[in-house]
């Protein structure tokens, strides 16, 4: 018995549906041209909003990753340990909230090949006097070397003299406000009182040894920076500080890293906070920001979908007749359908390409050149470097093409609805 093989017909659709694409291809690719002046200027449209798309969000991006950056290198730290409940605290230092040699974190972190380097502070508070002038101050005792591992741009050359040394511990840094309000000078003397953590007030006199340009204004008046072994004796807190600052291994995920070490640092009875957890404030920007850019690319988007759909409905009314002949040669609706679609899909390709291609050299330009850009952190001018996603180069560029599709989805269901009679006769429905 002679049995048919089953797998021919299949092989015969494949063969056909791979015929009609390609005529589908050529064919809608020739048409786009015969109004070259239209499709030049709806390919532009796509073009232009993936261009502006692209660039807008590397740009951006690069200015929320320097702004962390400089926040995290100026004396916020990567991320902060403190006792648990030290956030909760009320005014005033408590012997029970604080961290010491015996809390067991420094060996935890130090064993840890992504942190980089560990900053102790105590963070205390009083009155800097300077001859008759006195005013309320905010302290933050710090080992040098370490804290400028942990904070690298904490003092600049900008800044006037020098930061603290260790073997100076009657040396201080202040704020540059603090400096103005009370007159100061690099060399100037002045006298901290401060209350012990018994309660006493203590009394000691320093020498200013550098002043510290802090961009925030109620900081920069009152923050001075003090050797910790010295603040510790003047407070009565030998051993003992209040914070330990944390810098990681350049290109770890932070938000990880604290997630994954938060429950081991909780056992022993502190708390581990990202950056973003302590200043909420450049996360809630970067939303902002990235808001305003969606909405900026969305409306891009829109404008480039109603050029798509205009020039699609354009075609279907001009070529009335030669759909009606291509359907009465037996060209089926859906296959009508699909010739448009497909003209969409050139336009979103040619344009997303080009727009791609575009955006990313601007971008690359940009990353070696740098665009300048002032410093909310008193480090000075700062240079911008935008780098290339290409995980945001495919969503922006996959975005344009799926709109130009979905544009043409109203006129080609009008063109495959147009009957080969009421074509003939120049009529569309």
């Amino acid at each position: 018995m002679h049995k048919t093989d089953p797998a021919k017909p299949d092989s015969r659709h494949h063969i056909d549906a791979y015929r009609f694409w390609r005529f589908a291809a050529r064919y809608a690719f020739r048409s786009l041209w015969r109004n070259r002046r239209r499709t030049v200027l709806t390919i532009s449209t796509v073009a232009l909003s993936v261009f502006v798309s692209l660039v807008a969000d590397r740009y951006s991006a690069a200015i929320m990753r320097l702004w962390q950056e400089d926040a995290t290198t100026t004396g916020l730290a990567e991320a902060q340990v403190h006792r648990k409940g030290y956030w909760e605290k009320t005014e005033g230092l408590q012997r029970s909230l604080l961290l010491d040699d015996a809390s067991g974190i420094s060996p935890l972190l130090k064993g840890d090949s992504a942190v980089q380097s560990t900053s102790r502070r105590l963070e205390f508070e009083g009155f800097f006097s300077a001859g008759s002038k006195s005013v309320y101050f905010l302290g933050m005792a710090v080992v040098p070397a370490d804290e400028l591992a942990v904070s690298p741009q904490l003092f600049t050359p900008s800044d006037l003299g020098q930061f603290l040394s260790p073997d100076d511990p009657g040396g201080v840094a202040i704020g540059r406000g603090l400096a103005r309000i009370l007159g100061l000078n690099v060399g100037d003397e002045a006298k901290i009182r401060a209350q012990t953590v018994d309660g006493s007030m203590n009394a000691v006199d320093v020498v200013i040894r550098g002043i510290v340009d802090i961009p925030h204004p109620v900081l920069s008046k009152r923050m001075i920076f003090i050797n910790l072994p010295y603040a510790q004796e003047i407070l009565g807190l030998e051993g003992n500080w209040s914070e330990l600052g944390v810098r990681l291994v350049p290109h770890t995920n932070k938000d990880l890293w604290v997630d994954r070490n938060r429950s081991a640092v909780a056992k022993l009875g502190m708390e581990l906070r990202g950056w973003w957890e302590v200043d909420p404030l450049i996360r809630n920007v970067e939303r902002i920001w990235d808001s305003v850019v969606g909405v900026i690319a969305g409306l891009l988007f829109i404008s480039a979908g109603i050029s798509v759909l205009n020039i699609i409905y354009m075609l279907v009314a001009e070529r009335t007749m030669e759909i009606g002949t291509l359907m009465a040669l037996g060209i089926r609706s859906r296959d009508v359908k699909a010739l448009f679609a497909v003209e969409a899909a050139w336009i979103g390709l040619i344009g997303g390409t080009l727009g791609v291609v575009l955006a990313n050299t601007a971008v690359l330009i940009l990353g070696v050149i740098g665009v300048p850009f002032a410093s909310p952190f008193g480090s000075g001018l700062i240079l911008v470097r935008p780098e290339i996603s290409w995980s945001v180069t495919a969503t922006i560029f996959v975005a344009a093409f799926l709109i130009c599709i979905v544009a043409a989805i109203n006129p080609a269901r009008r063109a495959a609805s147009i009957q080969p009679v009421q074509a003939f006769r120049g009529q569309s429905t």
